[in-house]
């Protein structure tokens, strides 16, 4: 009986975890708390739910994180400004 709880809690667990995505704040992705975000974090993150492989978490890394090799806070508000303006225009929402 344990290890179905165990299994269903893990599964509940999974499934919040695609929604809670759109909640993500940057704390919860620079698990160090040393105020960036570093390659190993963003794709632990990103690869986490099996949504992107290694090899994509990584070019996403790259885009986000430009010259330096590492996302601020600043560049992840940015990244949110971004994704939510490209989600607008594709549901033609002005909010």
């Amino acid at each position: 009986m344990i290890r179905v709880t165990l299994i269903s809690a893990a599964a509940l667990v999974g499934a919040m975890g695609a929604y809670a995505d759109e909640k993500t704040t940057f704390a919860d992705v620079d698990t160090n708390a040393d105020g960036v975000i570093s390659a190993s974090e963003f794709i632990a993150h990103k690869t986490a739910d099996g949504k992107y492989t290694e090899v994509e978490a990584a070019a996403k890394f790259e885009e986000a994180a430009g010259m330096d090799g590492q996302i601020t806070e600043a560049d992840w508000e940015a990244m949110k400004a971004e994704r939510k303006a490209d989600k607008a225009d594709s549901t033609g929402d002005t909010n």
